[in-house]
């Protein structure tokens, strides 16, 4: 099973790439119907940073011609990371 961190910079350069075959395995349920309401506005992204926060927490800065940050939380569902919580920060 990859870490928490090698899984999250895995998905932020699948989001950067356009993997979406990749990224759909990376969401709960919940996680994947708040994914859903960030879909309407896509990410263009050319790079991305990692923040950890702790606690599991992590805030993604996609970058670009503009940058958006999105925090999530991940949990562990039987042997992978999944996003089960996220939002866009401003």
């Amino acid at each position: 099973m990859a870490d928490l961190q090698e899984t999250q910079k895995r998905h932020a350069q699948d989001v950067v790439s356009g993997n979406m075959a990749g990224l759909m395995g990376d969401f709960t349920p919940n996680g994947m119907t708040k994914a859903m309401t960030l879909a309407a506005n896509p990410l263009q992204a050319t790079s991305f940073e990692v923040k950890d926060l702790g606690n599991n927490e992590v805030e993604i800065s996609y970058i670009g011609a503009a940058t958006r940050t999105i925090w999530s939380k991940w949990v562990q569902s039987g042997d992978k990371w999944q996003i089960d919580d996220l939002a866009e920060r401003g």
